[in-house]
């Protein structure tokens, strides 16, 4: 019976979080009412208030289901693996498989329509992963370099590249933008060429 009630509540619960995303395509969070949700999703404001005590902790839930997606799909290619390995041998396209999977909710939560800051939910999500799972001294890191600020470097670099990836509508391919990931993270830059300026100021 237990069991029944368990799959009966991720199940309203589902269609509660669905329903959020669904008005969040049309209007701003603070412009959706309880009664809008529950009026769309089929149930009753009883059953909307055994689950939440209000709008936020739906959205909130929402987001928090699916950031732990993330983590999962983040960990997927290296999760049987252990002790060193070369960074080429890692694939990513599980992770941008992800997205593309969620598109609608990323675009979504990156847009105005929700209060929160989602992009700093990502940022501080994964680097908490990188943190747990991967420790880049293995590549003699130089002692003077702060891991902190490295490992926020790297995390900072790979979501700006999904949010871009995510705002530009999935403009390539999850092959390309994993391919991309590993040679980006592999590149090592020691040389710059400073541009002449004389000749921007002609263009």
């Amino acid at each position: 019976m237990k069991k029944t009630m368990d799959k009966r509540v991720k199940r309203t619960k589902k269609e509660f979080q669905r329903t959020l995303l669904a008005l969040l395509k049309e209007k701003k969070f603070e412009d959706i009412t309880i009664t809008e949700i529950v009026r769309k999703a089929d149930y009753n404001r009883g059953t909307f208030y055994i689950h939440y005590d209000q709008k936020e902790d739906l959205l909130h839930e929402t987001i928090d289901e699916m950031l732990a997606e993330l983590r999962i799909a983040f960990r997927k290619p290296y999760q049987d693996l252990k002790n060193e390995i070369n960074i080429m041998e890692l694939s990513t396209i599980c992770l941008f498989e992800h997205f593309l999977i969620n598109k609608d909710f990323y675009q979504i939560m990156l847009s105005p329509r929700v209060p929160i800051n989602f992009h700093e939910k990502m940022v501080y999500s994964m680097e908490k992963h990188f943190v747990e799972d991967i420790d880049f001294t293995s590549n003699d890191v130089p002692s003077d370099i702060d891991l902190k600020l490295f490992y926020r470097y790297r995390v900072n670099g790979i979501i700006g590249l999904i949010i871009d990836w995510i705002k530009d509508d999935f403009q390539h391919s999850k092959w390309y933008m994993a391919e991309q990931v590993v040679k980006i993270a592999t590149f090592n830059t020691e040389k710059v060429l400073i541009k002449d300026k004389s000749e921007q100021r002609i263009l």
